[in-house]
């Protein structure tokens, strides 16, 4: 091959990878312009309620002092007579084979008539697990597992 021949063929590689880095540059700029606002509240299912925090063997979290910006998350499910639909509660069992690791338990309850979607999570943490009740309804979850009896939870109704 010539010198000529090598010439053109290292200017058409050029011109190609010049035209794939901007094509790069211009799809990364579109999608930084056309990104949508992520909101903390947000799950997979729209809004949440504020969080509220339970645990097992340690202390829970206080109460938060400071309440949310008004329209920060939507209202918690309630009962005619103000009482909240929705209650978590902890539990461990170890497991029969092995005892030294623990299954990590939470209880949902729905005192209402209405179908609640609950997400439970490990406090802060993002490992979690979305539990949807019908109306009167009680289920068990294993949350975690683990080699101890404490942990701490946080839970959220979904909307």
């Amino acid at each position: 091959m010539g010198i000529r021949a090598q010439n053109l063929i290292g200017n058409i590689f050029e011109n190609a990878l010049a035209t794939t880095m901007l094509f790069s540059v211009v799809v990364a700029a579109s999608l930084l312009l056309c990104a949508t606002r992520v909101e903390a509240q947000v799950s997979g299912y729209g809004r949440s309620s504020a969080p509220l925090y339970g645990g097992i063997g340690m202390a829970t979290r206080p109460a938060n002092p400071y309440p949310p910006m008004q329209g920060t998350f939507a209202d918690y499910h309630r009962t005619p007579d103000g009482k909240p639909c929705i209650s978590v509660n902890p539990s461990v069992h170890p497991q029969i084979i092995n005892p030294k690791i623990i299954d990590q338990i939470v209880i949902v309850n729905n005192i209402c008539g209405q179908s609640i979607r609950v997400q439970v999570c490990f406090a802060d943490s993002s490992d979690c697990i979305i539990v949807p009740l019908e109306g009167y309804q009680r289920l068990q979850r294993v949350l975690g597992i683990s080699t101890t009896t404490v942990f701490k939870y946080e839970y959220r109704e979904l909307f």
